[in-house]
């Protein structure tokens, strides 16, 4: 019998020079492109976003598997402050299909936040309420690059845009 389904998100701030190219921090499209060829390997899924120098991510898969990926991401030099958010036990995952999805939707993220009368994106003030909006706002949203889900019958005819942008496509 495999072990219950569980979702993780949790925050953490950057420990690196802001460094864009095209749009995407440099560091951001690493983790992008680490997370998207071994979190299939664990069963891993979820979603992350980066804004305002914070991250923003949630994980699922089974409880073992989640933990010991964030306990990974809390020893990883380019974050600090690393906080779990929440950790709940779930029926259903939300990004199944998602090695690693990445969100860059700041104008819809700003929108939530004046719903919930935030001005700027700090997902330490975030409350249970605006973690479940911000995950269901994630889940109806593309990809930031057009990368598709990590799905059986799904072919890349071209590099991804972080394998180019890395130098790797």
């Amino acid at each position: 019998m495999s072990e219950p389904l569980v979702q993780l998100t949790y925050a953490s701030q950057a420990n690196f020079t802001s460094n864009k190219q095209g749009g995407v921090e440099t560091e951001v499209a690493r983790i992008l492109l680490q997370s998207r060829r071994n979190n299939p390997k664990q069963q891993l899924g979820g979603v992350l976003h980066f804004g305002n120098g914070y991250f923003f991510q949630c994980l699922e898969g089974e409880r073992e598997t989640v933990t010991a990926a964030y306990e990974r991401i809390a020893k990883d030099p380019r974050h600090t402050r690393v906080q779990m958010l929440e950790l709940n036990t779930i029926q259903k995952r939300r990004f199944q299909d998602w090695s690693m999805k990445y969100v860059a939707l700041d104008s819809d993220i700003q929108a939530l936040l004046n719903q919930h009368n935030l001005k700027a994106f700090d997902p330490y003030a975030f409350g249970p309420v605006l973690i479940e909006n911000l995950i269901d706002l994630f889940a109806g949203a593309a990809d930031y690059d057009g990368y598709a889900p990590a799905n059986p019958g799904y072919t890349k005819t071209k590099p991804s845009w972080w394998a180019r942008l890395l130098g790797k496509g």
